[in-house]
């Protein structure tokens, strides 16, 4: 069954230099009536501050995707990957068997306002990858 769900109705958390909405449980937002819709696990609106981001930390076994709406957000991984990301950037990065990895606002005066989805993949253990692409605006 489908529900429409009111963006109002989200799990939210202020963390001062994270302001973040969560379609489903997350962190310590839980709510067994949503806890992700078949594989999709996540769907966070995030608004980082200026100078700053989510430290060095790991994920393993989950396929994640962000999409700057708007700034930009700067990605460093153990893969060796570092890269920004701008609005029409849509960023993959499988964790496979585990990635470590880090993003941040490094504008000084604006804010970085993103969307990041994970996906429970069908195999786990995989190596893990990465990818950026650029789609225009009529894309």
């Amino acid at each position: 069954m489908e529900e429409l769900r009111r963006s109002g109705e989200r799990g939210f958390a202020d963390h001062g230099w994270l302001r973040s909405f969560h379609s489903f449980s997350f962190a310590d937002y839980h709510d067994p009536r949503h806890m992700g819709y078949g594989p999709l696990r996540v769907i966070n609106e995030d608004r980082v501050r200026p100078g700053s981001g989510f430290g060095t930390h790991g994920h393993r076994d989950m396929e994640i995707i962000s999409y700057v709406l708007e700034g930009a957000l700067a990605h460093r991984d153990s893969m060796g990957n570092g890269s920004t990301i701008v609005p029409g950037d849509v960023q993959r990065m499988s964790a496979g068997s585990g990635v470590r990895h880090s993003e941040y606002n490094h504008d000084k005066s604006g804010v970085t306002h993103f969307l990041q989805i994970w996906i429970e993949p069908a195999v786990t253990g995989m190596a893990p990858s990465y990818e950026q692409k650029h789609f225009g605006p009529d894309e």
